[in-house]
């Protein structure tokens, strides 16, 4: 089921806030309102559901740092613990000041003394660890924020330091089983290291039953998961993001979590996936999304919490929302073949062949195989498609580059007045979507992108 509204809840500011966001390039999948532990509002948008894992990019953040308090609680770790001391056999030959200070609580709030993330430097280093502590600092830690993917990669391999287990293997253990979440996906370094902040795959559902963990103080149907000594300061300010003047980005910085304008604390991804948590209201908030705004997303979540209760709209209406608002436009059936050469690209692809009659068939031909999407008109079909460097990230320097990737995608098409096709390409494990441009009049491929860049963005058809 993909709607569920709650008696009290006014249904046409549920629709309102969700035409509102699209109006504003902030494009829902999921997303789950809670008050006092009970559902008030849940909508999944066709084609995707409740239960489908998806990247949550910088959520991935907050459950690193549960897995920090979970050691903290145990006395395996402690913000005071000192990196030098805890990685020993990782550190470059000279030491610096600020290696010898650097502490576990220190890289939890974002202020490891780096000006920027290194995170590019560790990912695909033979030693990941070794090559963050070989990045030149500029500040004393403890002192500046500088947001870090890196930092959050360290404070991962500290939990798996000290447990002598995978991160998400540790998680599956204290964390996921008991909420009852299947052991997810979590990517890593080239080395083998978790990345910390950024890669764990979770469904609405998932992060929603986390959202309750945290309202309820670190406990989950009677379990307690984490100290609620731990989360308080988790989720107090220790550094403040000076620099960004999104007001709900500058209320401060815990541990692994942003506090928010409003009240209370979040934990949030690239483009748009939320976590919230609002202790004073009893609200708690989740999110998947494709947002190009993300300053917007909260405002306009603020906004349906003040609207949200009431009389008003239809539970039907907000079905037929969610069931037709990403749904294709149908247009004139594909019904001949046409075939390109391509000029060199970062893809290897070598051919592009277009055939198909309803159905529109792409077949690329690269330097690792034939490749083929299938493209519904006025419908999506699921495709499973390995490509090189055709992975949306948060930048180039994210994906895998140089590597085929396996693409999960929701694929429709279109054909236009002026004879070009458009298609559209939803990813259903990542919050992208790629739209397809081919003009043979022109001569070219182009992709288009709400959120996030692409190594390959444009084909020149020969």
């Amino acid at each position: 089921m993909g709607v569920y509204v709650a008696e009290g809840v006014n249904a046409q500011a549920v629709e309102k806030y969700v035409r509102d966001s699209v109006a504003n390039g902030i494009n829902p999948r999921a997303f789950q309102v809670l008050k006092n532990n009970k559902p008030l509002i849940r909508m999944a948008f066709e084609p995707y559901r409740f239960d489908e894992p998806m990247h949550l990019y910088s959520l991935s953040k907050s459950f690193t740092s549960v897995a920090c308090g979970i050691c903290v609680d145990e006395g395996l770790l402690s913000p005071e613990t000192k990196m030098c001391e805890l990685f020993a056999d990782k550190l470059p030959a000279e030491m610096t000041d600020a290696l010898r200070e650097m502490k576990l609580g220190d890289l939890l709030s974002m202020q490891s003394g780096h000006t920027a993330c290194v995170l590019h430097h560790m990912r695909w280093a033979d030693d990941s660890i070794k090559a963050f502590f070989e990045q030149p600092t500029t500040y004393k830690p403890g002192t500046t924020f500088a947001y870090s993917t890196a930092a959050t990669c360290v404070c991962a391999a500290a939990v798996e330091r000290v447990t002598g287990k995978k991160l998400v293997d540790f998680l599956d253990e204290r964390l996921f089983s008991k909420l009852g979440i299947k052991k997810p996906k979590w990517l890593e370094c080239r080395d083998g290291q978790t990345l910390g902040g950024t890669g764990l795959f979770l469904s609405s559902d998932d992060i929603t039953k986390f959202g309750v963990m945290l309202y309820n103080k670190g406990v989950y149907n009677g379990t307690r998961i984490v100290s609620e000594e731990y989360l308080a300061d988790a989720t107090k300010s220790h550094s403040v993001d000076i620099n960004n003047g999104s007001i709900d980005w500058i209320s401060g910085y815990g541990y692994q979590f942003w506090l928010n304008a409003r009240g209370g604390f979040r934990g949030d991804g690239a483009f748009g996936q939320l976590c919230l948590v609002f202790p004073e209201e009893d609200i708690v908030i989740t999110m998947q999304a494709e947002a190009g705004n993300m300053a917007k997303e909260v405002e306009l979540i603020y906004e349906l919490m003040d609207n949200m209760l009431g009389e008003g709209g239809s539970v039907e209406a907000l079905e037929q929302l969610a069931n037709t608002l990403y749904a294709p436009e149908k247009s004139a059936p594909f019904n001949s073949e046409l075939e390109f050469g391509v000029e060199d690209n970062y893809a290897e692809v070598r051919k592009l062949r277009l055939f198909g009659e309803s159905l529109l068939h792409i077949e690329l031909e690269t330097d690792y195989g034939k490749k083929e999407l299938v493209c519904g008109n006025g419908e999506f079909l699921l495709n499973h498609i390995m490509l090189k460097n055709m992975t949306p990230s948060i930048t180039i320097l994210d994906p895998a580059v140089n590597t085929v990737e396996r693409l999960s995608v929701f694929a429709a098409y279109k054909i236009n007045e002026n004879g070009s096709v458009s298609v559209t390409l939803r990813h259903k494990n990542t919050c992208h979507v790629q739209h397809w441009t081919i003009d043979p009049a022109e001569k070219k491929l182009s992709i288009s992108l709400l959120a996030g860049d692409m190594v390959c963005p444009e084909f020149k058809l020969i």
